[in-house]
């Protein structure tokens, strides 16, 4: 396999709890409306499908150390197309919110084996700029998910977002039957058995490095969930932005993240992963402070709150991805496994 396919694949694997969690946005609403359920549950569904999605890399992970890489991939998407169907032919909200959970327990095994795949064939510097670089497909959730979303429910009421995520698993799984190889090349017999889970568990704890890292990604993402959850209520209650306009605004913050990555290459080959992770934190810190700054006096506008968002978003995919590949890069045997943990407490923690 070259190594544009496995940016791209991974990369919208990765990409897949963004792309299911933003194309659901602006259908909201028409959820609400159409299933007369409080608006509260209806934004249930975003931390719904972040905490099964959690768990289900617990079960994921140390699958694809023991089976392989291919196998755990290509279940996993099945699990994601039958919780797109089962949401799509809801008449209750409760159905919905199970297919959500059923969504996002598939789409686990996408997230942790795409990580696990890129250490498989790649190390050091080389790992954090394939995974800057697969990770910019998360772009795709915050540009052209809320648009996608906002002309399926225009199109076809709000199961229609629904069906697109379906489509989208689909077409994942038949690139994965026809084109992905096995990276895992020494699948470990004894991955599974609770001696073992416990004794590479510990040691990713117990690594300086990862355990730092672990922190700072689930830190991020705390960060990065509460506003993806909150911000359709969040700009129509407090600028009175929704519909197009809300997915205009959501996608141009979202070019950010774009900007970023493309930033964060270049500077890991020029200062290395760590002084690159360690400057996008500090520019992080200081785009929340200015934000909060404007806030409290009053200056915070449809404008700058979007100027602030573009800068934290272009900050905060660098240090996340970073701190992904800093997480995984010391554990090549247990990759499967280090990955559910990563995503585990990233998505954990948040939900």
């Amino acid at each position: 396999m070259s190594r544009p396919f496995l940016i791209v694949f991974c990369g919208l694997l990765l990409a897949s709890n963004a792309f299911s969690t933003d194309v659901l946005l602006p259908a909201f609403y028409a959820i609400h409306q159409a299933l007369d359920a409080p608006i509260e549950q209806v934004q249930s569904t975003v931390p719904i499908y972040m905490l099964c999605s959690a768990f289900g890399q617990l079960i994921h992970g140390p699958s694809s150390d023991r089976f392989g890489r291919r196998p755990i991939i290509l279940g996993g998407l099945a699990l994601y197309g039958c919780g797109a169907l089962l949401a799509a032919t809801a008449n209750h909200i409760d159905i919905v919110i199970l297919g959500r959970a059923l969504q996002g327990f598939g789409a686990a095994a996408s997230v942790v084996v795409a990580r696990a795949i890129l250490r498989d064939t790649h190390s050091g510097d080389e790992l954090a700029r394939t995974m800057a670089l697969a990770m910019a497909m998360i772009s795709a959730g915050p540009i052209l998910a809320p648009l996608v979303g906002t002309g399926l429910v225009a199109a076809g009421g709000w199961r229609m977002p629904f069906v697109a995520m379906g489509i989208f698993g689909a077409c994942m799984a038949a690139t994965a039957l026809w084109h992905l190889t096995e990276t895992n090349a020494a699948p470990n017999p004894k991955a599974l058995a609770p001696s073992s889970l416990f004794a590479a568990g510990k040691r990713v704890l117990r690594h300086p490095q990862s355990r730092f890292f672990l922190i700072l990604a689930s830190t991020l993402s705390c960060m990065i969930i509460s506003f993806i959850a909150h911000s359709p209520r969040m700009l129509k209650d407090t600028f009175g932005i929704e519909g197009v306009t809300f997915a205009l605004v959501f996608a141009g913050m979202g070019f950010g993240i774009i900007f970023g990555q493309v930033i964060n290459n270049r500077v890991i080959t020029r200062l290395g992963v760590l002084t690159t992770t360690r400057l996008a934190t500090a520019g992080l810190a200081v785009s929340c402070a200015l934000m909060a700054v404007l806030a409290a006096l009053n200056w915070l506008t449809p404008v700058s709150f979007a100027v602030m968002m573009f800068a934290f978003n272009t900050f905060f995919l660098v240090s996340l991805a970073n701190a992904g590949s800093m997480v995984i890069d010391p554990h090549h045997d247990i990759a499967g496994l280090t990955s559910s943990l990563l995503g585990f407490v990233t998505q954990l923690v948040p939900s």
